[in-house]
This record gives C-alpha cells, sequence and structure tokens, in this order.
C-alpha cells in the first residue's frame, strides 16, 4: 500500500488530549499515512455529519483512539464518536471490513478500554508515553500490512521419508 488513508476517531475531551491526537497525526502523515483529522479538516461552516461519512467512507483504515470519555459517547451512541461509532459497528455487522477498525487505547483507566462492538478485537495501548515509539512502530506496521515478527517458514515432519533417508 503506497499511501494509506486513515479516518481519526476520538473525542474532544479536553485541550491535551486533542493536541496528543494531533501529534500522532502529525507523525503518521509524516511516515506517508494520508490521515484524515477534523482539526485540519474541518472548517467553520463545514457539515460535520458529511465529513464523519465520508471521511469513514475513503479511509483504508479508521484508527479510534479510545479514550474513557470516547468509549462512552460509543457505547452511548452520544455525539459525534457515537455517530461515528454507529457507521464503523454497521461496517463490522455487515463483515463487509472485519479489520476496518483499529483501536488505540489512550487515557482509559477504566475496565472498559474500547467499545463494546470493538470488545473481541486486539487493541493497542498508548497509555504509557515512554513507550510512544515502540507503539508508534508496531502501529505503522499495521497500517502499511507488515510484520516486523515474521513467522518463520515451516519445515519438514522429522518423520517424512525425506528426513529419514539423510
Amino acid at each position: 500500500m503506497s499511501n494509506p488513508t486513515v479516518f481519526i476517531s476520538y473525542s474532544h475531551d479536553n485541550e491535551q488530549h486533542k493536541t496528543w491526537v494531533l501529534k500522532l497525526a502529525t507523525d503518521l502523515r509524516s511516515h506517508g499515512v494520508n490521515a484524515i483529522l477534523d482539526q485540519w479538516d474541518l472548517r467553520i461552516g463545514s457539515d460535520l455529519r458529511f465529513f464523519m461519512e465520508n471521511g469513514l467512507s475513503a479511509a483504508n483504515l479508521v484508527l479510534c483512539i479510545c479514550s474513557e470519555e470516547y468509549v462512552r459517547k460509543v457505547n452511548s451512541g452520544l455525539g459525534g464518536s457515537g455517530y461515528e461509532g454507529m457507521i464503523m459497528t454497521q461496517s463490522l455487522l455487515q463483515n463487509a471490513k472485519s479489520e476496518f477498525v483499529i483501536s488505540v487505547v489512550r487515557n482509559n483507566p477504566s475496565a472498559n478500554k474500547v467499545p463494546l462492538a470493538f470488545g473481541s478485537k486486539l487493541y493497542i495501548d498508548f497509555s504509557d508515553d515512554e513507550l510512544y515509539v515502540v507503539h508508534y512502530q508496531e502501529l505503522l506496521e499495521r497500517i502499511y500490512g507488515e510484520d516486523s515478527k515474521k513467522k518463520p517458514p515451516l519445515g519438514n515432519s522429522p518423520f517424512s521419508t525425506e528426513m529419514g533417508q539423510k
């Protein structure tokens, strides 16, 4: 994939959280990922619903920044996060894009790390700022479909005739 497009879904918990999301999106763009982010792509007078629907349909992947507040809003269907969650859940239920959503946990000390609809999916935890670079590299690998932990090739059975004749 040359320049994947990701839509970043998050809740505006506070300025510090918005700044962290902006940093993540900026880092992604510096590594060739076309990050769609409301802080860049929405202007006063823009249609919020159109932005969300268009961004979600244009994206190869969606990064859900799962703060405690985001999870609450998605589970309750509140605000923009709730609306985006509804659209993503519909895609998951139709199995149209089963690996479309990547849950990124941040600022979430609760037991519910991700919205209920994404509960069985693996997530990446960005809670520890000291591990940002490690988790960021893992996220980039996932976005680009790379895997630094490549599975070794399968060898021959030790009981096969080829092995016994050597």
